[in-house]
């Protein structure tokens, strides 16, 4: 698949995940409690992934016996214990800390894809997560109006800390399986494993909040189940298909930015020069990631070797 084509539809995923804050943020005033929104988002989104295998009947392998504890691990890191551990730890520190402690997601995945995927990371693509990654923390320190910075219990921080690294392992599993089973299938059956695992905790709070929600509040739902989950998990796969699971979890570091840019379009905050000065780090950190990197270790595979001198 054409790399610009992937680039593009990363764009989307990245666009669509930094609105998810926002919807989850309306939500959550509109008195839904975080397990709802979980649940019914991810409801949706496997029964919109069900519905396209349906429709499309993409061609895969019957699941091999073997890999099914390593889809258990997918549903499990990729829904549930992300979810959990970020929801759980959100009542024992600030959002911003929360946001701060996400941003470590993409040295996870590129620690971890180094080690098991045995991924080549150049210096180069190091110093663009550190950029990117140092992006972020401006816009969260001082881009964000009336940041606050709380940590009311350090093992709440801890189990916030779980959030992105079940992330990167559920990144690395997908990579590892992706090939075989294709985006659509896999994608399916994660997130349809992740949904099963979340109910014993989010089902009770669900049917309680059920009566309440407003049409608006379900047209929030259906862009985080369909938007957010069913088409942006998909893309991911497919993205994996392609490029390195550390250039694609780099990805993440717009998330933030465009969050920004959502909050300043629906809940009218406004623009600062942190707020610039954190976006154009990012954007530079990934265009490092995602461009420069890869000539550079294009046009260093082509150099020749260099002889040495005769004594």
């Amino acid at each position: 698949m054409n790399h610009r084509r992937i680039y593009l539809q990363l764009s989307l995923v990245v666009f669509m995940w930094s609105g998810a804050f926002v919807a989850i943020k309306i939500l959550l005033d509109h008195g839904a409690s975080i397990w709802t929104i979980a649940l019914l988002r991810f409801t949706l989104t496997t029964v919109g992934l069900l519905t396209a295998m349906v429709v499309l009947r993409p061609t895969s392998p019957r699941i091999d016996s073997r890999h099914v504890p390593w889809l258990l691990l997918m549903g499990l890191t990729g829904v549930a214990a992300y979810h959990v551990s970020l929801n759980f730890g959100e009542r024992y520190i600030s959002a911003n800390v929360a946001s701060l402690i996400i941003t470590s997601m993409p040295v996870m995945t590129t620690v971890l894809a180094r080690v098991f995927l045995r991924e080549d990371v150049s210096t180069t693509r190091w110093a663009g997560i550190a950029l990117a990654a140092a992006g972020v923390v401006v816009l969260v320190l001082w881009g964000t109006p009336n940041a606050e910075l709380t940590v009311r219990n350090a093992g709440g921080a801890a189990v916030t800390a779980l959030a992105p690294l079940s992330w990167a392992v559920y990144t690395i599993v997908s990579k590892r399986f992706v090939g075989t089973y294709g985006a659509l299938p896999l994608a399916t059956w994660a997130l349809g494993i992740g949904t099963i695992l979340l109910m014993p905790i989010a089902i009770v709070p669900t049917l309680r909040d059920l009566p309440d929600l407003s049409l608006g509040d379900w047209a929030w739902i259906v862009f985080l189940g369909l938007g957010c989950s069913a088409l942006a998990y998909v893309i991911w796969f497919r993205a994996l298909e392609v490029l390195d699971a550390s250039s694609v979890a780099a990805w993440v570091y717009l998330v933030p930015l465009l969050g920004q840019g959502w909050a300043v379009a629906v809940l009218d905050e406004r623009v600062t020069a942190y707020l610039a000065l954190g976006g154009v780090m990012v954007l530079a950190g990934v265009i490092v990631i995602e461009r420069v990197a890869p000539r550079m270790a294009a046009r260093a595979s082509q150099e020749p070797a260099v002889e040495p001198n005769p004594q």
